[in-house]
């Protein structure tokens, strides 16, 4: 058995899949799912692909804030940090983010602070793994700065509580959205500002870019990653990840949620960033191992961003 991809449609073909395939994934999925299963999650792709084929990002609003999904990583406060928590996988992409990420700064030692901004930063990941990168190259809490933003309060409280204390001069947990943030603070001037894995689980990601690209100084970073939109992200990162190996609790993603690569460099070229760097992103399930390949941008990408020297300050 076999289940074929053709114009955003999944189709099951019992008698060519060796002829056309070969033993393939997703004939070990089907086997492991079952027909009725099988077809449930299929139907409910071919309404996300139809709901979202040939439109746009939708409209903006300055409310980005998806409340089901704040509640819904909250409640995985409890085991964030524990090796087999849902979010291990998360945890394990810092062997390839943090120093991408550390990268974009501009290591000189000149007595100025350099700035990162976590945003969406959960119980600490990120924010913890780059002050651990920073300390162990020798940055002092006069050289570095990382500010973590989060808008579920028991997620920040996790963070804070797990932050050891050498590194408490160089990380600060805030209980905040990107768009609030902007607005309070009227010259954030971030040298880099990071959304990773973020912004698939916001409302209006256009309007969430536009905040957090605003948070970043004239000619600063921004580093956004996130799952690709298209049938091979659809088939590692749902169904593969959710309902097969259930390294996610199945509804982690929404397909109509993703967005596409096109799109995400399209978004930043609207608001005068230069692209510099779009890499593919490889999770090995087993091995719980990420590298960057490049032949994988379809399933998750990561992009590095300059803000422009001429973009005008965010108007709230």
């Amino acid at each position: 058995m076999c289940c074929l991809y053709t114009q955003n449609k999944i189709y099951i073909n019992h008698h060519r899949a060796e002829s056309l395939y070969g033993s393939t994934a997703l004939v070990t999925i089907y086997h492991h799912l079952g027909d009725n299963k099988f077809r449930e999650i299929q139907t409910c792709y071919q309404k996300a692909t139809k709901h979202t084929e040939n439109t746009e990002i939708m409209e903006t609003s300055k409310n980005t804030l998806n409340l089901d999904e704040v509640e819904k990583f909250g409640k995985l406060s409890a085991e964030w940090w524990s090796p087999s928590s849902p979010l291990r996988s998360l945890h394990a992409m810092n062997s390839i983010r943090v120093p991408y990420i550390a990268s974009t700064l501009d290591s000189s030692r000149d007595g100025k602070k350099r700035r990162i901004l976590d945003i969406g930063c959960g119980g600490g990941f990120l924010s913890e793994g780059l002050a651990e990168h920073f300390h162990t190259l020798g940055w002092s809490d006069d050289a570095i700065e990382i500010v973590g933003l989060e808008p579920n309060s028991n997620l920040v409280q996790i963070a804070r509580a797990h932050l050891p204390k050498h590194l408490e001069g160089k990380v600060t947990y805030l209980v905040d959205t990107i768009e609030n943030y902007v607005t309070q603070n009227s010259n954030p001037n971030f040298d880099t500002v990071v959304m990773s894995e973020v912004i698939e689980h916001v409302d209006n990601p256009q309007e969430f870019l536009k905040y957090a690209i605003s948070a970043a100084k004239s000619g600063g970073s921004i580093y956004l990653s996130t799952p690709g939109k298209s049938v091979f992200s659809w088939m590692t990162l749902i169904l593969l990840m959710e309902h097969v190996l259930q390294i996610f609790p199945v509804g982690t993603h929404h397909y109509e949620k993703l967005v596409d690569l096109k799109d995400t460099l399209r978004m930043f070229r609207e608001n005068n960033c230069e692209i510099r760097e779009v890499r593919g992103c490889f999770y090995n399930p087993l091995l719980n191992v990420w590298h960057w390949n490049d032949s994988f941008k379809p399933v998750a990408y990561a992009v590095h961003a300059l803000k422009s020297n001429s973009v005008e300050k965010l108007n709230p």
